[in-house]
């Protein structure tokens, strides 16, 4: 996955660049007489006035420079980044540090300025995420104490490099995160964190392999509170990649009391151990979507496996995409339209899913009956339009398909598609 900033944007470069120029021209139009004549101005005035007036109207505006993005260390962003703080005067900062490589001399004395002068307005932080190296986030480990942070809604923190198998990964230490409703942690660990603090608020977890223990500690925590506030876990979204930390009954038992509120869960990576443990702590009765991606063809059997010995249901499931699943061919859907009855939307990316899509046009038994969004690659357009026909003659037809464009494309089905169902060209081929 990509990654993302929680927050909408609201900095300076988000307005279009019309809207500045219709803001620019009104002022201009409000300052002049209604008969006066403009006079011939030399781009270079021209740009002065617009600077100028831009000035005066973004010192009035705080919200503009909230928004920090830093994607560099040189010279004079330092004193830059001291206007976007006084600007903005006490409003919450949304803030987004991207520097993907390891800083040294110069360099580093501006990121280390860059950092002192972020930690020292930690109080009014909304969202934080970091993208840089392991050695530049055990900098900030050793030399940054811990911060509190009671206003932090968002927290991403990404190792742009892979920490090396038996190394201890980087952390950091925050504290009072009260606000905290979202947390990506991939490659890096929460040092000292009081998970007691948001447990209870937080809405979205994103874990890799090297963080997964965090869910531990918050299944654990969660377990601690009231019945009262147990009853009501706002945990929606969890995204968990590589492996899980050793479980025991107890955690088990945590772990699923913990998730029981899930509407949306992507599985990455796994082994065929962590895929077993999996189905037995996480809870799927509110599941609406289920992503699963980089999947080894016996890891995949196993799952599919799970489904049927355990005889586990999705009744409330509506959205599931399926990416890399390797060294397998899927067939007929039926012990997934057994566990997923209410399909609405299906991806399939960089699967071996010919034989599975023809599945998809017979009539006895119609497969997902409410189907209507299908997300494939590599797929024959023909096979495409012999699914889009069958569905339709059987009074369950499909409202859209997203596509790649292959190498050769058959011009009349293609054709065909496009007369007959929402058709979207915009997935990159393989």
């Amino acid at each position: 996955m990509p990654p993302t900033v929680d927050n909408k944007e609201q900095g300076i470069h988000s307005l279009p660049a019309e809207l500045i120029c219709a803001i620019f021209s009104l002022i201009h139009a409000s300052r002049s007489s209604p008969d006066e004549k403009p006079a011939a101005l030399s781009p270079v005035h021209i740009l002065n006035r617009v600077c100028r007036l831009w000035r005066e109207i973004s010192q009035d505006l705080p919200e503009l420079w909230t928004d920090i993005r830093i994607f560099h260390c040189r010279t004079g962003l330092p004193e830059m980044l001291d206007q976007y703080i006084r600007r903005s005067s006490s409003l919450q900062l949304d803030i987004l540090l991207d520097i993907p490589l390891d800083v040294a001399g110069k360099q580093f004395v501006g990121f280390w300025a860059i950092i002192l002068k972020l930690w020292s307005v930690a109080y009014r932080w909304r969202t934080l995420c970091i993208i840089t190296t392991a050695n530049n986030f055990a900098h900030i480990q050793a030399n940054i104490g811990c911060k509190m942070v009671p206003r932090l809604e968002s927290l991403q923190l990404r190792v742009s490099h892979a920490v090396p198998s038996g190394e201890i990964p980087p952390s950091i230490s925050f504290s009072s995160m009260s606000a905290l409703k979202s947390l990506v942690l991939h490659g890096i660990a929460l040092q000292n964190s009081e998970v007691s603090s948001f447990v209870d608020q937080l809405e979205r977890l994103d874990v890799n392999a090297t963080s997964t223990v965090i869910l531990l500690q918050l299944a654990e925590q969660f377990e601690t509170l009231s019945p009262e506030t147990q009853a009501i876990s706002r945990l929606r979204y969890l995204s968990l990649r590589g492996s899980l930390p050793p479980l025991g009954v107890a955690a088990d038992s945590a772990i699923k009391s913990y998730t029981s509120s899930l509407t949306s869960l992507y599985l990455g990576n796994f082994d065929r151990g962590d895929i077993h443990a999996l189905c037995d702590v996480l809870s799927a009765s509110a599941l609406k979507e289920l992503s699963l991606d980089d999947l080894s063809g016996s890891c995949w059997d196993d799952f599919t496996g799970a489904l049927s010995v355990r005889t586990i249901e999705f009744p409330s499931l509506r959205t599931l995409k399926l990416a890399r699943i390797r060294g397998y061919t899927m067939h007929g859907p039926g012990y997934l339209a057994v566990a997923f009855p209410f399909l609405e939307r299906l991806s399939l990316l960089h699967v071996d899913c010919s034989t599975f899509l023809s599945s998809l046009s017979k009539a006895d038994p119609i497969f997902w009956p409410r189907l209507n969004n299908l997300t494939v690659d590599n797929a024959n357009y023909r096979t495409l339009r012999s699914v889009v026909e069958a569905r339709s003659a059987l009074g369950c037809p499909l409202a859209s398909l997203e596509v790649d464009t292959p190498k050769i494309i058959d011009s009349s089905s293609l054709h065909w598609l496009q007369n007959h169902v929402s058709l979207k060209r915009n997935l990159r081929a393989a």
